[in-house]
């Protein structure tokens, strides 16, 4: 009998990391690899490509000029996505030219498209160059998810609800709510600010999260994606911390 219990027991711890093991690999299913550094060659995507696959990353993230590469590095069968970030980091680029860029990544094997917000634009207060221009870049995206990233670093609380407004009103699968080009961090607020919003209209990116702390704050104020350059070295803390 007590030998039962012991088999039951070690069943149960068994079971119990096994569950463990499943939450962990769920939540490195939400973290993305910004890889949008321009001086990064082939060598550091090829091994970028390697590990987001090995470890099943939600995604790698990419300037258009690596879709290509990146879509051939990842293979057949891609354990992650790949994303194309166009007009990163200012959003100053010409609807046209985004336009373009998007078409062309789509036909390079992007999974989805993220665009940077125009800037200039959302602190000038035309809304209506914003809108239009989200409706013309989800048209073209197809049935590709398309994500704007707003730089909330740039922005007052009040320029981040409205272009979270007109995001929602135009259909925008997610918002990125910044980068570290602009920032210093990740910023809680910046959640807050864009999820009083949309609601479940659609998700939110909090970027720049850099331990393990910011990416269980994240996600428990209501993001569904984290960014970080440090993804991998992420990945392997909460696969680890399962074991």
């Amino acid at each position: 009998m007590e030998d039962l219990k012991d088999e039951e027991l070690q069943q149960f711890n068994n079971y119990k990391r096994k569950l463990n093991l499943l939450a962990s690999e769920a939540q490195v299913g939400k973290i993305e690899y910004e890889l949008l550094d321009a001086t990064l060659n082939k060598a550091i995507l090829k091994k970028a490509c390697q590990e987001a696959n090995a470890l099943k990353l939600g995604a790698i993230c990419v300037l258009p000029n690596a879709v290509r590469i990146c879509a051939r590095l990842l293979g057949q069968n891609p354990q992650t996505s790949l994303i194309a970030c166009i007009s990163y980091p200012h959003g100053g680029d010409i609807t046209g030219i985004k336009l373009k860029a998007v078409k062309e990544a789509i036909r390079d094997g992007v999974d989805e498209v993220e665009v940077t917000a125009p800037i200039a634009c959302i602190k000038e207060g035309d809304w209506g160059y914003v809108k239009r221009e989200f409706k013309i870049l989800k048209k073209a995206a197809k049935k590709r998810a398309l994500r704007i990233n707003i730089e909330c670093d740039l922005l007052t609380t009040a320029e981040i609800t409205k272009v979270s407004t007109v995001a929602v009103d135009c259909g925008i699968t997610s918002i990125r709510t910044s980068s570290s080009f602009y920032g210093t961090g990740f910023k809680a607020d910046f959640i807050t600010a864009i999820k009083n919003v949309v609601k479940d209209k659609c998700t939110i990116k909090a970027d720049s999260v850099a331990t393990l702390g910011d990416v269980e704050t994240a996600l428990n104020m209501g993001a569904a994606i984290v960014g970080s350059k440090n993804a991998v070295d992420l990945a392997k803390l909460v696969l680890k911390a399962a074991e």
